[in-house]
């Protein structure tokens, strides 16, 4: 039976993905010059919404807010939009809105990696990190918003580490390499370049190595940096001025860094095919927004592969039907035991208040045949006080453990409603709000 009168939980998300939008409009939101921390304080000061967080990545941008039931997904599309720039007609046709159980299980499915462009890569974990952390530096997370994400972050873990995920998940850049070596051929015995000496650059040179490069250049705003993780590869470190030459020598470019501008463009790529004799350059763009002009791929011996193309692709990972079952299994049961928990939790103040009526009448009563027993010694008044009070407690004991259990059903959201109705209707909404279910 499906709970029709309480939402369950009051959770709306917002957003833009890979999975609905093309590559260059996911570019120009993440080129968002406002910082998100100022998005997030907009949101969560919004009437309607008690709290927002903001997960931004190279492949999505979602908005996930707790919100009254009657909270409008579109006064979020049109802060998403003048915060970003672009227009809200643009956004309208790529976004999506979930509200509720489906918005939980999206952010579930999200942090396992069973929404991104690589199946089960990891590093969405840290990303939706960052989201609440940035949301509680404004201070625009509350309780339930925190458990959310917090569980989130437990569900993503455990899907990796209890199915095939966890092992056959590749983070972005050893994807695009298998895929490179699937269209290009085999990649050993070749020199590349790689542009970028960041984390991400770290993590393209050691897959590069794995592939059997016979040398790894680097390129970098910094060319001692680039220096010292190139020797690490044989390789040598540039400063990205020398990248226009090195693109006449080397095989294959990968680049990876946090440009917001292209780095290699078709003019220079036009130049070092004169100078190539008839050798194809293999180009791998991993950044968002693109380093590389997508208008590479027109100049004649330039093969460009970028996020856009392995996303259609499918990314190439090879894992069993079994291991994404179970996968999304452990999503849904986590969303039914957040969402039986966060029933049970707005049971308790409801239960209190069902008590404390109790206990207010007990006392009435009590001080009421004092008055009439008025002969009646303070010893024997006592004894009757506590016999009567432990009936009441007796009485109520099982109807509040039942209440708990029904609570945590499937179908427990109506009768948390029937019991608030019945005990605590002027409390209802507060705390419906408080507890987020």
């Amino acid at each position: 039976m499906e709970p029709t009168t309480v939402p369950d939980p009051d959770l709306l998300v917002l957003g833009i993905s890979h999975a609905t939008a093309p590559l260059h409009l996911l570019e120009r939101l993440y080129e968002a010059p406002e910082p998100l921390d100022d998005l997030v304080s907009r949101i969560s000061a919004t009437e309607g919404f008690a709290a927002a967080a903001v997960l931004s990545t190279c492949n999505r941008m979602e908005v996930y807010v707790e919100a009254a039931p009657s909270a409008d997904a579109g006064a979020l599309a049109a802060m998403l939009a003048e915060h970003t720039g672009v227009s809200p007609a643009e956004i309208t046709p790529y976004h999506y809105a979930h509200t509720g159980r489906h918005a939980l299980r999206h952010l579930f499915q999200v942090a396992s990696g069973l929404d991104s462009v690589v199946l089960g890569e990891d590093q969405i974990l840290g990303q939706l990190k960052e989201a609440l952390e940035r949301s509680q530096r404004a201070g625009s997370s509350n309780k339930g918003l925190n458990q959310a994400f917090q569980t989130a972050l437990r569900v993503g873990k455990r899907a990796r580490n209890e199915t095939g995920l966890n092992e056959a998940g590749r983070s972005l850049a050893t994807a695009g390499l298998a895929f490179f070596e699937r269209l290009v051929g085999s990649l050993a015995g070749k020199t590349a370049l790689v542009i970028g000496a960041g984390s991400f650059g770290g993590v393209v040179l050691a897959a590069l190595r794995r592939s059997g490069l016979e040398t790894v250049h680097l390129a970098n705003r910094t060319p001692d940096k680039a220096q010292r993780l190139a020797e690490t590869a044989g390789g040598t470190g540039y400063s990205l001025e020398e990248v226009p030459r090195l693109l006449t020598e080397v095989d294959v470019v990968v680049s990876c860094t946090a440009a917001t501008e292209p780095l290699v463009g078709r003019p220079e790529v036009e130049r070092a095919m004169a100078l190539r004799g008839g050798r194809e350059l293999y180009l791998l763009d991993l950044s968002l927004p693109r380093n590389i002009d997508p208008a590479v791929a027109e100049v004649p011996g330039a093969v460009l592969v970028d996020l856009q193309r392995i996303a259609q692709d499918g990314s190439g990972d090879e894992l069993s039907v079994a291991s994404v079952a179970t996968a999304h299994e452990i999503v849904d049961a986590e969303v039914e035991s957040f969402a039986a928990t966060r029933r049970v939790a707005r049971a308790t103040p409801i239960l209190a208040t069902m008590r404390a009526t109790a206990q207010e009448a007990t006392t009435a009563e009590l001080a009421r045949l004092t008055k009439r027993l008025d002969t009646v010694d303070d010893r024997t008044q006592a004894e009757i006080s506590q016999s009567v009070r432990r009936i009441v407690d007796k009485m109520l004991h099982l109807p509040t453990v039942r209440v708990r259990q029904l609570a945590g059903a499937p179908d427990g959201a109506v009768y948390v409603d029937a019991l608030g109705k019945l005990f605590a209707p002027e409390n209802r909404a507060s705390d419906a709000q408080e507890v987020m279910v």
